[in-house]
């Protein structure tokens, strides 16, 4: 572990109590083993996405009102250098785009990694004044459609405009989660760093010093050994199997994150018994936030609200959701003693 850890673990988990940080409060009601003690954050998966049209402003601002400690946009780069807030480097499931006549002849394969030589439409194609005529439309099936077409692609900047405006419901800092979405592919563009530009852009609206209510993740292993150093932030190293996650701890220096962002697939074994993730990254004194939490697909069959409890009785320091509603009452079941 980095000599950075230590005081970005304080800030990440101790100071969260004393108010530089939002969630893991320090009450005494809550009953199970977090890192710091206290409540674990609730993290609003792309916003309120369960509910409204993921990345939008409107989706976030519905999840702090819903009780969420953190937002997490998802960030790309346009081809004219701006961060913006999509989970994809495509636009076609995201975005009214396809409605879009004068964009028809752009659509083509992309080389994105990622996208298995997917043909859409791809953010590093489009300016930023281009990108901000489409709206966004819900991807998931099942999902309301009721907001389709509404609302405009924000920038990063605008969503931590949003965050720095609120509270949460506690009275606290909202905390902004982002994720830096494909950097080796923006890199291979010959796109400007992403580490630079996210750490430019919360340097900007004064959220780059220790204690910030920011959250730095990614799935890519040398992104985030590149960036930890770079901030006094804390920086999640994000993954969703265990052959990823044993062959990324045999790199040189692992682990080298503040934060684990485990999917629910590395929490429990195929018996559905907990395996030792949790315990041996609070050993190494690294919190764990888990996801993805989804009223409408539970991870483990059953309810959303039994597989949030579940792993909540493991330690497990946060959890996204898109319902953040949901998470905000399973926590106050649980600090109120009804769990």
């Amino acid at each position: 572990m980095m000599l950075k850890q230590i005081p970005a673990l304080a800030a990440l988990l101790l100071a969260a109590s004393c108010s530089s940080l939002p969630g893991a409060e320090s009450s005494g009601k809550w009953p199970y083993p977090t890192l710091s003690g206290g409540k674990p954050l609730l993290i609003a998966h792309r916003g309120a996405s369960g509910v409204l049209p993921e990345h939008t402003l409107e989706a976030y601002q519905r999840a702090i009102d819903d009780g969420a400690d953190c937002i997490e946009p998802d960030l790309v780069l346009t081809k004219d250098g701006v961060l913006v807030d999509r989970h994809d480097t495509w636009l076609g499931t995201t975005t009214n785009i396809a409605s879009h006549p004068e964009f028809a002849g752009r659509k083509r394969k992309g080389a994105d990694a990622e996208a298995q030589g997917r043909e859409d439409w791809w953010v590093a194609d489009f300016t930023l004044a281009e990108l901000k005529t489409l709206r966004a439309v819900q991807p998931f099936r099942g999902r309301s459609k009721a907001f389709d077409n509404l609302y405009p692609v924000p920038t990063f900047d605008e969503v931590l405009d949003i965050a720095l405006r609120n509270r949460t419901t506690k009275g606290k800092a909202v905390c902004v989660y982002p994720e830096a979405k494909s950097p080796a592919y923006h890199a291979s563009l010959g796109q400007t760093d992403m580490a630079e530009k996210i750490l430019a852009a919360l340097k900007a609206k004064g959220l780059d010093k220790k204690g910030s209510p920011i959250f730095i993740q990614s799935f890519e292993p040398d992104f985030v050994k590149k960036i930890q150093p770079m901030t006094e932030l804390p920086v999640i190293y994000l993954v969703g199997d265990k052959a990823t996650f044993d062959a990324t701890m045999k790199m040189p220096g692992a682990p080298f994150w503040d934060g684990l962002g485990a999917s629910t697939a590395l929490l429990h074994n195929a018996d559905g018994s907990p395996t030792s993730v949790i315990a041996d990254s609070h050993a190494k004194k690294i919190p764990v936030h888990s996801w993805t939490y989804r009223d409408d697909a539970p991870p483990y069959g059953g309810t959303v609200e039994e597989a949030i409890k579940k792993d909540l009785a493991q330690g497990l320091d946060g959890f996204f959701t898109d319902f953040p509603a949901t998470g905000a009452r399973v926590i106050n079941e649980i600090s109120s003693g009804a769990h």
